[in-house]
């Protein structure tokens, strides 16, 4: 049974595409007036966050990790590191391969990038149980496997 929702923009909706476009568009809107105020450009937002937790790989790996292409990857990568947030280095296991490094500047904007992301969490699941919020996330998993094979 569907449920119909009324919307901030006073519009009626049981479309669940226009749910989650409409929450993604809250959602981002969140974060970006959050790391404006600590001069953080949202396009760092989540290359930062995949860097920190993976550390030494490559620009391709970024990329396919936060969704770019080769190309897109390229310029943020590039812009990272004119604002010497990241370093290329030659991988000791293989010659070939060019890894990926924070510097302390981007170790330091990953640290408050994850302070906002773990707040922005909380926000999410305010007034949801620890069962609830753990059921949105095994949810919301399915819905984007769903959407990766159609």
């Amino acid at each position: 049974m569907s449920r119909v929702v009324k919307t901030a923009k006073g519009e009626m909706t049981d479309s669940l595409a226009f749910l989650i476009r409409d929450t993604r568009l809250l959602l981002m809107g969140q974060i970006e007036n959050r790391i404006s105020r600590l001069n953080i450009p949202l396009r760092f937002w989540f290359p930062l966050q995949v860097l920190s937790r993976n550390e030494g790989m490559t620009q391709r790996e970024l990329g396919r990790h936060i969704g770019y292409g080769d190309a897109r990857a390229g310029v943020i990568v590039g812009v990272m590191m004119r604002r010497k947030l990241v370093t290329r280095r030659q991988s000791s296991r293989d010659k070939r391969r060019i890894d990926l490094y924070l510097t302390p500047a981007g170790r330091k904007m990953a640290q408050q990038i994850s302070r906002l992301s773990k707040a922005i969490n909380a926000q999410i699941v305010a007034g949801l149980s620890d069962a609830e919020a753990q059921t949105l996330k095994t949810l919301l998993l399915r819905v984007h496997e769903n959407l990766k094979t159609s």
